[in-house]
């Protein structure tokens, strides 16, 4: 995959912070939770008195109720000392099952007739259900998303009643197993608290991860201490919350650390400390070859230089570096053709294996500020004015309204009298460039380091040949379907083209909010049973076929001619693919 143009000469390489304090999150049971719990047991005990069974089921019941108290509060209790024989085992995990059935039937219930309840309850390791609908790439998880917080709890719960078990364990069994169990808690301990840690009153705990051929989907919470800082909302209804662009991914099929880049959560507020949200990894991210390409700009610079190119001065240019080399467009790609050297000689074709492990290291969490705490400074009257005598001393007109009827050298200009303004303005004020955290952000500083198995999902995974190409081949090559996205796979060198997926019912399909990229397309609720890709012209699409589906009285004018229709006239190629009936 292409990588943009980088001209750094070196990375900055960042020291990894000792993590400060590490701890178990803890998320107390809400009011109705609790409640609900006690109307619950309170049911087991009558039936119990019904049934002459009073003495046996009120120890069980203690023994829930301790062990949820435990588990609600975050107290660890009183490890097991040992463990029955093989016999003991299977009396006690049967009659340890036929009481938590009972008790999970009746709490059940009680959450069934008290819908309100069941909403309340922090779901860690399941926080795609609690985001539901909101997410941009939303759908049912629960089938291929890998929990990552709730196995070891239930393991403890279960050891603790086997302990307990016939009024407590022999003392030869004790003794005998004491060593095993309690290596075996300590290491279940361990591996839960792994998935959340604590710095500085952050709390981020990892929920579930859920890997296909198109991107990585890891959910989670941030807690915090304090309330929660006030965020922007974006216009889909967001905070508008990312990871730092210093956290850092490794896996272990890959060479060295990469950064995460745009990696902005998708997600909401639970409450006024708890964020749940999504971070969506696309699979080109997790392909990169970093090293490759670090080799590869030290080798394309140093045939600049003996080009005599300097790629450092202030008045370079793609345009003169494409003059200097003798190509009509710059390109990485087109290098070779010039004797430069070939991206392939140096960046390996990486893919993601069925299976692997990612070191998560989360530097800070981002957000941005509401407009209204908002402190960037405006852009200088001076700078302006001295942009609106530019302007007018070439005749263009600042009014939005006529920038289409200017002539391709005037909009060259206003493009250079604009971005001169910019650059001086952030001469001026550096920290207002978007994303640091003097003006428009705030940052919950920590050092939050997670290692995550991972084991790729892809069933309900469909990848169709579709070619929707010119005469040259640049185009749509084929699609792929996931439960949750489509992703188209382009091969456009030239940046000619933007393609275009409408639903079954000829609506285009919604991109899902982060997914960064014009070729991936959120499935949510729509039909696409059948869907329609086209190919067309940059840019005439940008500048007359998308208005016409987005306009105002689009509803009238699709009586007349549908936007499926337009596209079947003006696009470059366009085909229709049939899911439900396609093998």
């Amino acid at each position: 995959m292409a990588k943009k143009l980088d001209f750094d000469k070196e990375k900055n390489n960042r020291n990894d912070n000792a993590i400060e304090e590490i701890m178990q999150a803890e998320f107390p049971l809400p009011k109705q939770a609790e409640d609900a719990k006690n109307e619950a047991f309170s049911r087991i005990r009558e039936m119990a008195a019904a049934s002459g069974h009073t003495e046996n089921t009120e120890n069980m019941v203690q023994r829930l109720q301790e062990k949820s108290t435990e588990k609600s509060t975050g107290s660890s209790g009183k490890k097991s000392t040992g463990t029955a024989k093989s016999h003991k085992k299977f009396k006690t995990v049967y009659k340890t099952a036929l009481g938590l059935t009972a008790a999970a039937a009746v709490f059940s219930t009680v959450c069934i007739t008290n819908p309100a309840f069941a909403e309340n309850i922090p779901l860690v390791g399941n926080v795609f259900k609690q985001l539901g609908n909101s997410m941009g790439f939303y759908g049912d998880y629960s089938k291929y998303a890998k929990q990552l917080t709730d196995s070891a709890e239930d393991a403890e719960l279960a050891d603790t009643d086997e302990s307990q078990e016939d009024g407590g364990n022999p003392q030869s069994a004790q003794a005998e197993d004491q060593n095993t169990t309690e290596n075996n808690n300590a290491n279940k301990t361990k591996d839960n608290e792994s998935y959340s840690k604590t710095v500085d009153g952050t709390t981020v705990t990892l929920s579930e991860v859920y890997c296909n051929e198109m991107a990585l989907y890891l959910s989670m919470t941030i807690h915090t201490e304090d309330k929660f800082p006030d965020t922007f909302i974006t216009p889909d209804g967001k905070p508008n919350i990312k990871l730092s662009e210093n956290s850092t991914v490794k896996y272990d099929y890959m060479d060295g650390k990469s950064n995460l880049f745009n990696a902005y959560l998708d997600g909401k507020m639970l409450d006024d400390n708890t964020y749940a949200g999504v971070l969506r990894i696309p699979v080109e991210d997790m392909t990169v070859d970093d090293a490759g390409w670090t080799k590869f700009y030290e080798v394309r610079n140093a045939f600049f230089k003996e080009k005599g190119i300097d790629v450092d001065s202030e008045d370079f240019s793609f345009d003169k570096l494409a003059q200097a080399l003798g190509m009509d467009e710059y390109s990485d790609e087109k290098l070779p053709q010039v004797g430069g050297p070939a991206i392939s000689d140096y960046v390996k074709d990486i893919k993601v294996p069925d299976r692997f492990a990612m070191e998560l290291d989360l530097k800070d969490i981002v957000g941005t500020l509401p407009d209204d705490q908002d402190t960037t400074p405006d852009i200088p009257q001076d700078l302006r004015d001295e942009y609106n005598q530019k302007m007018a001393e070439h005749g263009i007109s600042t009014d939005d309204a006529d920038y289409e009827s200017l002539t391709e050298e005037q909009k060259n200009l206003e493009h250079q009298f604009f971005t001169e303004m910019w650059n001086e303005y952030f001469e001026r004020y550096p920290e207002a460039i978007e994303g640091n955290n003097r003006y428009n952000s705030w940052t919950l500083k920590g050092d939050w380091k997670f290692n995550v198995d991972v084991e790729k999902n892809t069933s309900d995974t469909v990848k169709k040949d579709v070619n929707v190409v010119d005469e040259n081949g640049d185009g749509v090559l084929s699609i792929t379907k996931t439960p949750f996205e489509i992703t188209m796979k382009m091969q456009d060198p030239e940046a000619k083209y933007f393609a275009v997926m409408l639903d079954a019912n000829g609506d285009i399909m919604p991109y899902g909010g982060v997914s960064n990229s014009n070729n991936t397309y959120a499935i949510q609720d729509r039909d696409i049973s059948t869907v329609y890709i086209y190919l067309c012209d940059y840019y005439e699409y940008m500048d007359e076929l998308k208005g016409y589906y987005w306009s105002d009285d689009y509803e009238e004018k699709a009586k007349t001619r549908t936007f499926k229709q337009l596209l079947d006239e003006r696009a470059v190629a366009g085909t229709e693919v049939h899911f439900d009936t396609d093998k």
